[in-house]
């Protein structure tokens, strides 16, 4: 520093972060960027690090504006991501329009935008049923309805889109049937891009003529004719906006057959909701049937894992279920691949579990792979083995868990299991 007489001081000192608030530490890391103090940086980058679901639960705005305009922080953006990733959901209902209109305005990450758009996606309601929803940004609404895998009726997307619409125009009345024809012109050009990305022939019929009928006037006339002819010409196929089923409009239902010592019905319908989330059909709607195929039993086979691997191997698609002694606790993981081979194999669709209380299916925690080359472990003298995270030992009921390959959800270091199961996954 310098003063009135021109002689320059340098100040050494400690300085506390521990206990000051997150806009204070901030301030002191932008202070510390401009000074060029490394040290003082890893060390507001390490307590960043250390709170970072606490931050971004408590503060959302501040921090993710950290991690978007500070692109030397690659830990802390990297430790943000995985938790992002978990707890998103959690994180968006502090404040769900303004944190999505946030990320769109900032020069987020593709990675990070991805993550908000999937949360959305899977949990619409946190978007569209916002008491705040009127003030969504149209760019956010163009990239959620484009979404094939947004879980929504698309009678629900046209009657939140025209509610949307009204609000924009205090002029407007929320009754159709009082609108003139300049309420339609103007309500028209502000919803012209979002109809083009509406799905009306997934619709029923009733739907469409009882909700979209009386805004008619909103749609182009050669669209209007050949939602129309689709419903009217039996096997007629969309001409105009044809796009493939969204999620929400499949009606799937599930028939799972399972026979397990640990598990019941409502658990396993959970397992297939995650093993299918990336594979399922978005053509048309159907029945999808399950079946769990039971390959292995430790009550029946023991825990030689090389039992297991003559039960297993050659068996694609396997997920395998355990019980901790002595508690409500039930760990597993899903391997898309085989078990055979010596080493680690690579896969971006395998999984680990936990359920604190078997008997509810509430208290689930999914762990997708976050290193994928290390996402299975295969060789004889191990059975089912995720990684380095959850390893089975030969002839020992006694396992490991070290977090590596997957996400921490809760299962302890070391544990006593009480019975495993192994199922091969088959679907129709």
């Amino acid at each position: 520093m310098v003063d009135p007489t021109g002689h320059g001081y340098l100040y050494c000192g400690t300085v506390d972060i521990q206990s000051q608030k997150l806009e204070i530490i901030i301030e002191i890391l932008t202070a510390a960027d401009e000074l060029g103090i490394q040290r003082l940086i890893n060390s507001v980058q390490k307590l960043l690090i250390q709170n970072c679901y606490k931050f971004l639960k408590s503060d959302p705005f501040k921090m993710l504006e950290l991690i978007t305009s500070h692109n030397e922080l690659h830990d802390l953006k990297k430790v943000s991501l995985e938790n992002l990733n978990k707890n998103c959901k959690d994180i968006l209902l502090k404040d769900p329009i303004k944190i999505i209109n946030f990320i769109i305005n900032q020069e987020a990450s593709k990675e990070l935008k991805g993550i908000f758009l999937k949360t959305i996606c899977k949990n619409p309601e946190i978007l569209f049923n916002s008491n705040e929803f009127p003030s969504l940004e149209k760019e956010v609404l163009v990239m959620v309805i484009k979404c094939d895998n947004l879980n929504m009726k698309e009678m629900d997307i046209w009657k939140r889109l025209v509610k949307w619409g009204i609000a924009q125009h205090q002029t407007l009345r929320q009754d159709v049937t009082k609108f003139t024809h300049e309420n339609f012109k103007i309500l028209e050009k502000t919803l012209h891009e979002l109809i083009q990305l509406v799905r009306f022939h997934q619709m029923k019929r009733e739907e469409f003529m009882v909700e979209v009928w009386p805004f008619r006037h909103l749609l182009p006339d050669k669209l209007i004719e050949d939602i129309l002819r689709y419903y009217l010409i039996s096997g007629s196929v969309p001409h105009s906006n044809a796009f493939p089923i969204r999620l929400g409009n499949i009606n799937i239902k599930i028939d799972i057959k399972i026979d397990s010592v640990i598990i019941n019905k409502k658990i396993a319908l959970l397992l297939t909701k995650w093993i299918d989330e990336k594979t399922i059909d978005n053509k048309y709607s159907k029945k999808i049937s399950f079946n769990f195929n039971l390959l292995f039993r430790s009550s029946i086979d023991g825990f030689s894992s090389q039992i297991f691997h003559q039960k297993c191997d050659n068996k694609k698609a396997t997920i395998f279920i355990a019980k901790i002694s002595n508690s409500n606790m039930l760990i597993g993981g899903y391997n898309p691949l085989y078990w055979n081979g010596n080493g680690y194999k690579s896969t971006t669709d395998s999984f680990i579990f936990s359920l604190s209380d078997f008997n509810n299916p509430q208290s689930a925690k999914l762990g997708r792979v976050i290193n994928s080359d290390y996402a299975i472990y295969c060789h004889n003298n191990f059975g089912p083995s995720f990684g380095h995270d959850l390893c089975a030992h030969n002839n020992s009921n006694n396992w490991q868990y070290h977090k590596t390959s997957y996400p921490n959800i809760g299962i302890p270091n070391s544990f006593t299991i009480s019975e495993y199961e192994v199922f091969q996954i088959v679907k129709h």
